[in-house]
């Protein structure tokens, strides 16, 4: 069953109770063995887990962490994927985290984002694609294993913000010939050093305006596009019960679906 928005943002502030205590006991270790980031993998992909019917489960609908996913020219590992048994990945999400040397590296991973949308959107030209991207809201400096420490940053998170805006727009009519730019994007800015720890949606929407980028709000914003792009299909998600996609869009005759979801039996 799909989380309420207060459910959701409960298991939000869970998670990042848990992501906070795993840096703090290790903060190299966290990093190099990726538990602290796929920590933010299982809240996404639980929460799109939470939207597939039961008659896409049956029909053996799943979300998939880590799945290899064909490209246009190699595999990819993608973080989170919901995967069609017979016709492939549905929905595709990128996660991301950097907690140090963020001015140092974000342009570099900037372009490898960009490069990713592109290489299965080229492959995969109807398929909703988003990402969710992590920064804290200041670096505090921690101790490396060879005793040298990490520098304390203050990011400049508004210039990151309208980055991330720029390509997570992608054109709701002309997406099929769009690539490099991701349906819907979260960006979370994370201050763990408050308490209770706050993600600072305020600062993204004084830099972007007009553009949902909340990481509360980006599962649901996913199952809302898919819905939108594939207006034929049924019976996949739930309906996220916004203005578009009521409940009452659930509600209708089982023999007018689509023959992609028989029952298995």
């Amino acid at each position: 069953m799909a989380w309420t928005e207060d459910e959701r943002g409960d298991r939000l502030d869970e998670v990042l109770v848990r992501m906070k205590t795993i840096f703090e006991a290790d903060p190299e270790n966290a990093v190099r063995s990726q538990e602290f980031i796929k920590t933010f993998h299982s809240f996404i992909a639980e929460d799109l887990r939470g939207f597939i019917t039961p008659k896409a489960k049956r029909a053996g609908v799943r979300v998939v962490e880590e799945a290899k996913i064909f490209g246009s020219y190699k595999s990819k590992d993608v973080d989170v994927t919901v995967v069609h048994p017979t016709n492939g990945p549905l929905v595709l999400v990128g996660v991301r985290s950097q907690m140090s040397s963020i001015g140092k590296n974000v342009l570099t991973y900037y372009q490898d984002i960009v490069g990713e949308a592109i290489s299965l959107q080229e492959r995969f030209p109807m398929v909703t694609a988003g990402y969710a991207y992590l920064h804290p809201l200041n670096v505090v400096p921690w101790q490396k294993k060879n005793e040298e420490w990490t520098k304390a940053e203050s990011p400049n998170h508004s210039r990151f913000a309208r980055m991330y805006a720029a390509i997570g727009q992608r054109d709701d009519r002309l997406y099929k010939h769009q690539t490099g730019s991701y349906d819907q994007f979260a960006y979370a800015v994370v201050d763990f050093q408050s308490e209770p720890i706050v993600v600072r949606d305020d600062i993204l929407e004084r830099a972007v305006k007009n553009l949902d980028m909340s990481i509360r709000t980006f599962v649901p914003r996913l199952i809302d596009t898919f819905h939108a792009r594939n207006l034929w299909v049924e019976n996949i998600f739930e309906p996220t019960m916004s203005e578009e996609f009521p409940k009452e869009d659930s509600e209708g005759d089982e023999e007018a679906l689509d023959e992609t979801l028989v029952d298995p039996e």
